[in-house]
């Protein structure tokens, strides 16, 4: 089967659904300029003395504060970030009634927002 057989099948099989649920990680934002965790830019890449579950520890909080906002802020207060293609395409099979759920350990918003 060619890739493009595979994707008019897969648009056969979304068309024919309304018990969608999306599982999706890091990568969906990612065109949206949110790093994720493991490419070139990410998370687990930085010069940072910690990692970054440590970084953002309520240990780190409660006995390195001043590192732990630096990390907060350097890293997790995105500004001007918006929605792309996949967070709309999910937002449209919502309001269509296909997708039931929504499932990610993403906290952008983008989906909400979407």
């Amino acid at each position: 089967m060619t890739y493009e057989e595979k994707i008019e099948k897969l648009r056969e099989i979304i068309a024919g659904s309304d018990n969608i649920v999306f599982f999706g990680g890091a990568g969906v934002s990612t065109e949206s300029g949110i790093p994720d965790f493991r490419s070139e830019d990410g998370l687990y890449r930085q010069k940072y003395k910690y990692p970054p579950e440590f970084m953002l520890s309520h240990t780190c909080y409660a006995t390195m504060p001043e590192e732990f906002f630096r990390y907060y802020k350097d890293k997790l207060l995105v500004t001007g970030i918006k929605p792309n293609k996949a967070h709309y395409k999910l937002a449209q099979w919502e309001k269509e009634g296909k997708l039931k759920a929504v499932i990610t350990q993403n906290i952008d918003g983008l989906h909400q927002m979407a």
